[in-house]
C-alpha cells in the first residue's frame, strides 16, 4: 500500500499570486517531489473534513508524511506544522522565496523555492524536497503517547498497541486520577509541580518567560509565544531540548507553584 504525504499549501489565489499559482507549485514541485521519494500526495484542500476540530487533527497526524508549505504566511500550514513537531510526527517546512520568515526556522530545515517556477529550477527543487521526504521518513520518531488520546494511527510502522503502558506513580487528588492515569509521567514529580492547567484562560495567561511542568519533557521556560489558527504555540526550552508546542493541548502541562 503506497504511503501518504499530506500537502498544506495556500488555497486559493493570495495576494500578490498569479491566478491558479499554488496549483502549479503543487503539480511542478510536490507531487513529482513526492512520486519519486515513493508517496502518494494528498492536498489538504482536496480532502473532505468534517467541521469539529479532532477530524482535522486526524487528517494531519494520519498520514505518514506532512509537507508544509507557508508561502503567503498561510495560517493552515503553519498550523500542521506546529502540530506534527509538537508530537513528533515527520513533517517538511518549505515556502517559496518571495514569502519572509515568520519564525526562526533555520532549526526546522526550511526548504525554500523560486516562486517564479522556472523550468530550470524546478527540478532541483524537486529532488531536494524529494531527498528530504526520503531522510524525514527513515528518521521518523516512536509514537508519541499523546495519539492514542486522540484514538488515531499514525504512520509510523509502530502501531500505539505496540508501546509498553507506562507506570504511573503521580499521587493525585481522587477526582483527577482517571483523567490523567493513562499518561506518561516523569516520577517522582519535583515538590515545585502544581495542579494540572485545564482551563483556557489560565493557559492565555501564559507569557514568554513563564516555567511551566511538562509531564514528558520536565521543567522548560517559555521562549515565544505563536498564534496559529485558534491555538497559541509556544517554543519552550527545557533542559535537555527545546521544542514546538500547543499550548491548547493542556493536559500535559501543569503550574510550577
Amino acid at each position: 500500500m503506497e504511503k501518504k504525504c499530506l500537502i498544506i499549501m495556500p488555497m486559493g489565489d493570495p495576494n500578490g499570486y498569479t491566478p491558479g499559482h499554488f496549483s502549479r507549485v503543487y503539480q511542478y514541485i510536490m507531487v513529482p517531489a513526492c512520486r519519486q521519494a515513493g508517496f502518494s500526495p494528498v492536498r489538504a484542500d482536496d480532502m473532505t473534513v468534517s467541521e469539529t476540530t479532532l477530524d482535522v487533527i486526524k487528517n494531519i497526524v494520519e498520514c505518514e508524511l506532512v509537507i508544509s508549505d507557508i508561502s503567503s504566511k498561510d495560517v493552515n500550514a503553519q498550523y500542521g506544522f506546529a502540530l506534527r513537531r509538537g508530537i513528533n510526527l515527520p513533517v517538511i517546512l518549505i515556502k517559496d522565496s518571495k514569502t519572509s520568515m515568520v519564525f526562526d526556522m533555520k532549526e526546522f530545515g526550511l526548504i525554500e523555492y523560486d516562486e517564479s517556477l522556472r523550468v530550470d529550477t524546478v527540478q532541483k527543487e524537486v529532488e531536494t524536497l524529494s531527498s528530504a521526504l526520503t531522510k524525514a521518513f527513515a528518521s521518523k520518531d516512536v509514537v508519541n503517547p499523546l495519539l492514542s488520546r486522540l484514538d488515531i494511527k499514525s504512520g509510523s510502522s509502530m502501531e500505539t498497541s505496540t508501546l509498553p503502558e507506562p507506570e504511573v506513580t503521580l499521587e493525585v487528588p481522587r477526582e483527577s486520577k482517571k483523567e490523567e492515569s493513562h499518561l506518561p509521567v516523569i516520577s517522582p514529580v519535583p515538590d515545585y509541580v502544581g495542579d494540572p492547567i485545564t482551563q483556557i484562560e489560565e493557559m492565555d495567561k501564559m507569557k514568554v518567560g513563564d516555567f511551566l511542568f511538562h509531564r514528558n519533557y520536565g521543567k522548560g521556560e517559555i521562549r515565544s509565544i505563536s498564534k496559529m489558527a485558534k491555538d497559541k504555540v509556544a517554543k519552550i526550552q527545557f533542559e535537555s531540548e527545546s521544542k514546538m508546542l500547543v499550548l491548547g493541548i493542556s493536559g500535559i502541562f501543569r503550574k510550577i507553584i
